[in-house]
């Protein structure tokens, strides 16, 4: 099971991919997520590859691209989660990609909206350029320090 920061990473990774598509910054970023992906061997990078391409084509020939590239960033998430279970050794490497893509991304595709929703005091975790913001819910308020040892209080000394 990832640790939360790497299934941020790869959210963040997800989104990267999918905002870098119908943009003057895929060729790059195509290419640098075949070779990420390319590390099981020939087959896997064809595969991928040819699956980047029909996204990246979904999005070209979308009405709504935004829309488009909304449903398929979850689907790259997993992707890049199941990559990073099987070689966690890659975590840097994918963070070094992330960075990239979102630089060589138009200044209108590094702006997204991203919500995130905590139900039945869950936590839900998003991410946006590696930012991890963290929201729960259930909790009315703040969390309270710990409530001072009542021993100490009894023998008149201050925490």
């Amino acid at each position: 099971m990832l640790t939360e920061s790497l299934v941020a990473l790869a959210g963040a990774g997800g989104t990267a991919v999918v905002g870098a598509m119908a943009t003057d910054a895929w060729q790059s970023t195509r290419a640098g997520a075949a070779r990420l992906f390319g590390r099981d061997g020939e087959s896997r990078h064809d595969v991928i590859t040819a699956r980047l391409e029909h996204d990246a084509g979904l999005v070209a020939r979308a009405s709504e691209p935004d829309r488009a590239r909304g449903g398929l960033a979850p689907a790259w998430q997993i992707e890049l989660e199941a990559l990073l279970e099987e070689q966690p050794g890659l975590a840097g490497e994918l963070r070094a990609f992330v960075d990239r893509t979102v630089a060589a991304l138009p200044r209108a595709e590094q702006n997204w909206t991203l919500n995130v929703t905590a139900r039945d005091h869950g936590r839900a975790f998003g991410a946006l350029g590696g930012n991890v913001v963290v929201y729960e819910s259930g909790t009315a308020e703040p969390p309270r320090p710990p409530a001072p040892d009542r021993r100490e209080e009894a023998a008149g000394e201050s925490p």
